[in-house]
Formats: structure tokens, sequence, C-alpha cells
């Protein structure tokens, strides 16, 4: 069973959590040998026993735009077919497929101490991914809003890392050229987004057995000069605005007031809308008075977060 300190070892834990987590990046080299006793046994060691093995789709990204979120699903059977066409191939949800990676995924999860809410309200989300990526192909610039832990399966990998500059703990992903923004993102930002790599990027070659991990927000692209397969494991990360939504939220509903609906506030007629506001202010100065009393920890043991 894989925890968070063999996939950072010889790197440890402690050193980890005081100088990396959760915003600076790491790189950690490796031998070809350091997993492979992992991959053999949750049999994605090479790219034909994980197409063999697949029952759910697999996504084929087009040769556009370079970006997972240009792309199409296709039939296991059909996606080596893609794959020689030079489109990177993205195994989604492989903790679904293998008992394997769901316990390290776990595993890692709860080294890192990341909080989930519960299964109907997942706030961290945690997923293990593989990428098959033909020589030549690789992902245009963009940030992520999720931490990522990256093991080169086989291959070499490219990759360019920088600092965001222009967002701190993004909540939306963005590639660079892909356009408008959502509107969360606009306002997250306090400065315009790149187009392109900054000069002062920095550059790591992936080799088998090798760990990188990127945080989140954290500027990336990548190529390659051969077939790559690589296994990552992705983490939503809950932000206090989370935590105080789904405790407070939990809270809240022990009320009958707050249970009840919240009526009119759509209504095309005006004196139903204003009621309807008016009640709500109402019931947010009784909270604004009752919250100096609430301790944090109350909230978080009461709505079943801790």
């Amino acid at each position: 069973m894989q925890t968070l300190s063999d996939i950072l070892a010889p790197f440890s834990s402690h050193e980890f959590f005081s100088l990396h987590w959760p915003h600076t990046p790491l790189f950690i080299e490796g031998d070809g040998n350091k997993f492979a006793a992992l991959l053999h046994r949750a049999g994605v060691q090479d790219l034909a026993s994980l197409t063999a093995s697949r029952k759910a789709k697999v996504r084929a990204c087009l040769p556009d735009f370079e970006d997972e979120y240009s792309s199409i699903l296709l039939e296991p059977a059909d996606a080596l077919k893609a794959y020689r066409n030079n489109m990177t191939l993205v195994f989604e949800k492989m903790h679904e497929q293998t008992e394997e990676l769901a316990r390290v995924l776990e595993n890692i999860r709860s080294d890192l101490g990341l909080l989930t809410g519960g299964k109907e309200n997942d706030l961290c989300k945690a997923r293990s991914i593989m990428y098959a990526t033909p020589a030549g192909a690789g992902t245009r610039l963009h940030f992520d809003a999720n931490a990522n832990f990256v093991i080169q399966v086989s291959g070499t990998k490219r990759w360019w890392l920088a600092k965001n500059e222009s967002v701190n703990n993004p909540t939306e992903r963005f590639t660079a050229g892909a356009g408008e923004m959502s509107a969360a993102l606009e306002r997250q930002c306090h400065a315009v987004l790149l187009n392109e790599l900054p000069p002062d990027a920095v550059e790591i070659v992936m080799e088998p057995g090798c760990v990188l991990f990127v945080p989140r927000g954290y500027w990336h692209a990548t190529t390659t000069e051969d077939d790559s397969l690589s296994l990552n494991f992705t983490f939503g990360q809950p932000s206090w605005a989370d935590v105080m939504t789904k405790s407070l939220q939990e809270w809240l509903l022990n009320s009958e007031d707050w249970r009840a609906l919240a009526d009119g506030l759509e209504s095309r007629d005006e004196t139903r809308r204003e009621n309807a506001i008016a009640k709500f202010e109402l019931l947010v100065k009784k909270l604004t008075a009752e919250l100096p009393e609430i301790a944090g920890r109350q909230l978080l043991e009461e709505s079943g977060l801790i």
C-alpha cells in the first residue's frame, strides 16, 4: 500500500509540508523500478494492459487545441486508433477501475489532511488519472484549480512550470488562448493572465520513476519527445469558504425559519419580490447577532465535517 511518504521518498513528508505544500512545486528524481510493483498490481504498467482492462470510455484530446477539455470520448477499442493519430488519451477515474489505485488515492488524501465533507458533497474530489501522450504531443499552457502529484510511468515528458502572478488560490481552471474566462475567475484575478510561457519558466524532464508535485494555480505546459505514460493523483482544494458554506448550511437547517421556502425572490410581482428580500434581510440580521456566540469547532462538529 503506497502512502504519501512512499510517493515522495527519498524526500520526507516533513520537508514536503514545511517547504512545499500547498504552494511550491517539488520535483523528485527516481529510478524506473520505484513504482514497478504498484503499477503491476494495478495493471497499468503499459498502454496495452491499460486499454485491455479498461471498461469505461477513454477521453481522446483533439490535436487542434492541445488541451484535455477539447476532446471526445471513445470506446477503449477505438482509443488506440486515436493514439496512433497523435491524440493524447486520458483514462479518467482509474480509482474506480482498480482497488489498488483507490487505496493509494485515499492514503494520499488522508495524509494530506484534505477535507471530503462526505460522499454526497465531496469537497476534495480526489481522482486518479492515466495520461498516454504520443511522441510530439503535449498540453497547452494552463493552470488547474486542483493539486497534482504526477508519476512518470514510461517514456519522457518535458514540463515547464511558472508561478502564477495573476491570481492566488484560483477556484477555476484556465488555458492560455481559451478566450473568455469564467466570471468567478475574472473576479479573482488581480492582473492579466498569461498568453505564453514567461522567460523565467522552469523546465523539468520527467523520466520513469520521477515524481512531480504541481500546486493549484501553477502555470504549466508539457511536450513529449517519445511516447509517454504517466499516472496523476489530483486533489481539489477545499477552501475556507467551502468549509464555512457547508458547515453553516448544516447548522442553519436546524432552524425551521431557515428551512422555509425562499418564496418570491424571482417573482414578477414587485411586492412579493421585495417582501422576500426583506425576509432574507431579517434572517441575515438575526444570524449576524447569533454568530459571535458560535464557535468554529461547534460548526464543524455539528455539520459532521470533523
